[in-house]
């Protein structure tokens, strides 16, 4: 973190740390919970050239992690493994988040052939009666057909990679599942879990976790918390349950114009997927150098620094609160 905060305090320019790109908006399910399902959405999945470009860019510019993803399902492209060959050939980090029912058996052992660095699952419940009512009928049994194939041909080629984690993201259909995921996790062999807090649209109320079931939240997410630690599993429990399932105090200091850019599917970038989500973007980006160190991003570094955040902002996920809180104790020690 100190080449941010050289570049803050003493205006010494980098690349993105992460570079976020959406493969596609289309997918194959239709979760109940999905943005997809707002009226008027316009769905778009960027040219191939388009992708390949940025991803060059962004190693010219010192990004050390690719993250494919986004509002679609990544393997619905055919090109994707050319996409994550390229991140691997120029030997920068990549990670990809799936519902993870197109893996099929050469897509796994290509996978595994480039080390891929971390695959995300996301799945919504520990059973079939929980995932599927949210993710759709046979969804939950796919995903766990599709893990257990990755994990084969990683122990068939006797490798760690790709690393692979589970997402999971809470509603009130779910919560009570919490301990029962981090169990069925442990099952399967998987030692991480990324725990989401729910973009509430019009069209997913029904699983809208009401303020007044705090203590229910609570109650559920410390079971969490101690389940995760009994058995060995990673997770950010801890996090979500201090900045909370909704609205929150902000970072202290946004340091997202420094760290971090979300492209879309629609090519359009973002400063972070927060925003990109509630649709706060700007024009389609044509060079990705001329963008990060361009006029536009500037403005928003300076407005930034004179702590002027968006009203969206207090949507920020817990992850990134924690995160920029941390760097900004560790700015105001470091000189």
């Amino acid at each position: 973190m100190e080449e941010i905060f050289e570049w803050i305090k003493y205006s010494k320019e980098r690349g993105p740390q992460i570079l976020m790109l959406s493969p596609t908006d289309h997918c194959n399910l239709n979760c109940k919970t999905c943005w997809r399902l707002r009226k008027n959405m316009k769905f778009a999945s960027p040219p191939f050239n388009f992708l390949i470009k940025m991803i060059r860019q962004a190693k010219e510019i010192d990004v050390k992690t690719i993250d494919l993803t986004g509002g679609g399902e990544p393997f619905l492209r055919k090109d994707i493994l050319k996409l994550m060959n390229e991140v691997k050939r120029l030997k920068m980090k990549g990670l990809l988040t799936t519902n993870g029912t197109l893996i099929q058996k050469r897509t796994a052992e290509k996978i595994v052939e480039f080390q891929w660095d971390e695959l995300n699952f996301s799945l919504d419940g520990s059973t079939p009666s929980v995932n599927d009512y949210i993710r759709g009928k046979g969804v939950f049994q796919k995903c766990f057909q599709n893990i257990k194939l990755v994990q084969k041909i990683k122990k068939i080629k006797r490798t760690e990679k790709p690393h692979l984690r589970l997402n999971f993201t809470i509603t009130q259909k779910n919560l009570e599942d919490i301990p029962g995921f981090l169990e069925f996790s442990n099952e399967i062999g998987i030692t991480n879990i990324n725990f989401s807090v729910l973009f509430e649209w019009e069209t997913n109320k029904e699983f809208w976790v009401k303020k007044t079931e705090s203590k229910k939240v609570n109650k559920f997410l410390n079971e969490g918390i101690k389940t995760a630690k009994k058995l060995g599993i990673k997770t950010n429990l801890e996090v979500v349950k201090k900045h909370g399932l909704w609205e929150h105090k902000p970072p202290k200091f946004c340091f997202a114009p420094w760290y971090m850019l979300f492209i879309d599917a629609s090519q359009k970038p973002s400063v972070c997927c927060t925003l990109a989500s509630l649709h706060k973007r700007f024009n389609k980006i044509k060079d990705l150098k001329k963008f990060w160190f361009g006029k536009e991003m500037e403005s928003l570094r300076e407005q930034m620094k004179r702590g002027i955040l968006f009203e969206e902002c207090k949507r920020c996920l817990p992850d990134f609160t924690e995160m920029f809180n941390q760097m900004y104790e560790g700015l105001k020690k470091w000189s």
